[in-house]
């Protein structure tokens, strides 16, 4: 379901089902919660045509809007609209780890502990004596397929905990292959010798860089090739116009790669009956 008009603000909303059988209106990104569904450079005059064109819309009990922030227009002006339709309440939603890349990546290093920066010297000592080399296939044909291979020999590849299960298998290809027509992917692969043994991938939008993958074989596992990927990545992001690294979900381990922990919140509406 598509609402509005492109050029000047949309919702794109999906149906779901609830255990009770009713259908629940939500973002097309209804797993993490990351995204926010409405798109409106304007909220105080846009979101009151939202929320009549929803409220003419037959059939649906509640509404779920994830992705918001607390402290922004279109948080408040969406709740003060909503009310007039049922109850509404705020829940938690995802905390992202953020690393400021504005002023380069020495400054991001600079704000570093010395630890940090002793490991990290370390990480690319160790990588470099292996024969680890980082190199760029944003354009490489296959790449979907490269990384499938790498993934099968990770831990995530064992479980089925990564881009190997089958749904977002489906998901990343489509997603890699949107990216790389519009110009947006980045994507790097670690190679020992002639194997593959580790990928960073991600995608650009408005000088924000969103991480989407890491990965890398257990062969490798004590050569820390996931820090010399993601290491990789801030180096490389400097030369761009990428001020924002955005590494997800809030993990201990992203913590110590932030500048910021960057915390959204989830509106939902039960519909009046």
């Amino acid at each position: 379901m598509v609402l509005g008009d492109l050029a000047e603000w949309a919702a794109l909303l999906a149906g779901y089902e609830s255990e009770e059988g009713e259908t629940i209106l939500g973002g097309l990104e209804p797993l993490w919660g990351f995204s926010c569904p409405i798109l409106t450079p304007d909220p105080p005059r846009q979101i009151p045509t939202f929320v009549a064109e929803i409220d003419e819309r037959p059939g649906w009990a509640g509404l779920v809007i994830t992705g918001l922030a607390v402290d922004s227009v279109l948080y408040h002006e969406l709740t003060r609209g909503l009310i007039g339709l049922g109850e509404v309440y705020r829940s938690p939603g995802i905390e992202r780890c953020i690393a400021d890349l504005s002023d380069g990546s020495a400054a991001w290093l600079a704000r570093r502990s010395p630890r940090f920066r002793r490991q990290w010297r370390r990480w690319h000592s160790e990588a470099e004596a292996a024969g680890i080399e980082i190199v760029d296939v944003t354009h490489a044909d296959g790449l979907m397929d490269r990384l499938l291979e790498i993934e099968k020999r990770s831990w995530k590849g064992r479980e089925l905990d990564g881009i190997t299960s089958p749904t977002m298998q489906r998901m990343y290809r489509s997603m890699i292959d949107r990216l790389s027509e519009r110009g947006r992917l980045l994507a790097s692969i670690a190679r020992l010798g002639a194997a593959d043994v580790g990928f960073i991938v991600g995608g650009v939008r408005a000088g924000i860089y969103r991480g989407l993958q890491l990965s890398y074989a257990d062969s490798v596992a004590d050569l820390s090739v996931g820090h010399v990927l993601q290491a990789h990545q801030i180096l490389a992001l400097a030369d761009t116009p990428v001020h924002t690294y955005d590494m997800g979900m809030n993990i201990d381990y992203k913590r110590r790669w932030a500048d910021e922990i960057r915390p959204t919140v989830v509106v939902r509406l039960d519909r009046r009956r």
